[in-house]
């Protein structure tokens, strides 16, 4: 369940995390203190790592993110959360959590686990919070498109293993069901055909389908240093440095890069520096979980229109709905947001506004938000089901039942209203 489906419906909290020398810092709203970082780089790999002979369960990732809660949330800034959420709660909207650093030092710390013991469930999968990173860097909030012109380049360097085929043709078949895309697909790319692709033509969206790698160096501040994996004669000329990358997006108008590639968080972290939004994914993720994050990161982009920062929280409660056992790629998928709200195309003239129940005199303010999340599961059910019987766009059944028992127990607690 998603809070609203407008960029405009989220609130923002904004938590400021600066290092200084030796130490670092924590400042939200005015209120300060300093922080401990709780676990090293090592142990957060070993608790995402699920083909290590040592993994954790998944049954441990919420003792690991109630202690990232404890520790960013604590006393003062602990009640000013709790506030922001009731506020946003009583408004009927939902909440931003943007953590605002470029701290290297606090980088590999899994904000996105982050487990709230109060409520019993993970924040990044409530559906109340949607959790953004941003980088100092400040851009202006760009006007919405009518249309997108996306460019899909996927390069699988295992022979196929990686199922990029398939990751593109998922976007290209939603691409076709929306009406609001001019896809331009580049297949086996190679660093000289990606700079043409780039340099030729100016897009909205980059959508990579592949792998990163990480380099064996890192920088003073204990920064990692990923590339991505293109198709090439040796393995150096198959790597694309970040910031070469970077600039390429800048200088071709996208606004959002999407690299549905294993060790791309690092990247998503430097190209953020030239694009308004950037999704990456960290450590080793699996084929089937890159799948699941086009699948439905695209649904909610192009079928039902929805923000990114909202389109992103599905995504991760798509991939650990349809997740295997002992699987939680969910949390390893890193959103950078550089602009005021996720709004990327703008909101389509519909015949069913979300809003409607609002425009007429409801019966009560309970009633209004019962009929909005309606709305909002119906669209989510009707996107999925678009999809379905058409090749890779078959849905988890899982995600299919869930969504019809929300609507199921909503219309009984609306007809009791």
């Amino acid at each position: 369940m998603i809070i609203g489906n407008s960029g405009a419906g989220l609130e923002d909290l904004t938590v400021n995390i600066q290092s200084e020398g030796d130490r670092t810092h924590v400042d939200i709203g005015g209120l300060k203190y300093e922080l401990k970082v709780p676990f090293s780089r090592a142990e957060v790999e070993k608790a995402l790592d699920a083909t290590s002979p040592n993994h954790s369960s998944t049954q441990s990732l919420p003792s690991l993110g109630s202690t990232l809660f404890s520790t960013l949330f604590s006393a003062d800034l602990g009640r000013t959360l709790w506030q922001r959420m009731a506020e946003a709660e009583s408004l009927d909207r939902g909440l931003r959590l943007r953590i605002l650093s470029n701290s290297e030092r606090v980088q590999h710390l899994p904000w996105e686990l982050m487990f709230d013991p109060s409520r019993g469930d993970f924040m990044a999968l409530s559906g109340r919070i949607a959790l953004v990173r941003t980088r100092p860097e400040k851009y202006e909030q760009p006007k919405p498109l009518a249309r997108l012109r996306i460019l899909a380049a996927e390069a699988d360097t295992t022979g196929g293993a990686m199922r990029t085929d398939e990751d593109v043709e998922t976007l290209a078949q939603l691409a076709g069901m929306s009406g609001l895309v001019d896809l331009t697909i580049l297949r086996g790319a190679t660093q000289e055909t990606l700079e043409q692709a780039l340099g030729k033509d100016r897009f909205d969206v980059f959508h990579f389908a592949g792998s990163g790698e990480v380099q064996p160096f890192v920088s003073k501040r204990g920064g990692l240093r990923q590339t991505l994996r293109l198709i090439g004669p040796t393995s150096s000329e198959a790597q694309l440095d970040r910031h070469d990358l970077g600039k390429m997006l800048q200088r071709a108008g996208v606004r959002l890069a999407v690299l549905n590639a294993c060790h791309s968080d690092w990247i998503a972290r430097s190209v953020a520096r030239y694009v308004h939004a950037v999704i990456g994914l960290r450590e080793d993720a699996q084929v089937e979980s890159c799948l699941l994050l086009c699948r439905s990161l695209y649904q909610s982009l192009l079928l039902q229109r929805m923000p990114l920062d909202l389109a992103v929280t599905a995504a991760r409660q798509a991939m650990n709905l349809g997740a295997r056992p002992g699987i939680a790629d969910w949390c390893k998928l890193i959103f950078y947001l550089q602009q005021k709200d996720g709004t990327l195309l703008a909101p389509a003239d519909s015949a069913r506004p979300a809003a409607a129940s609002l425009s007429a005199p409801p019966k009560s303010k309970e009633y209004a938000k019962l009929a909005r999340l309606l709305d909002v599961h119906e669209a989510n059910l009707d996107a999925l089901t678009k999809g379905t019987g058409v090749g890779a766009l078959n849905p988890p059944s899982e995600l299919v039942t869930s969504l019809q028992e929300k609507i199921d127990e909503i219309k009984r607690q609306l007809g009791e209203a």
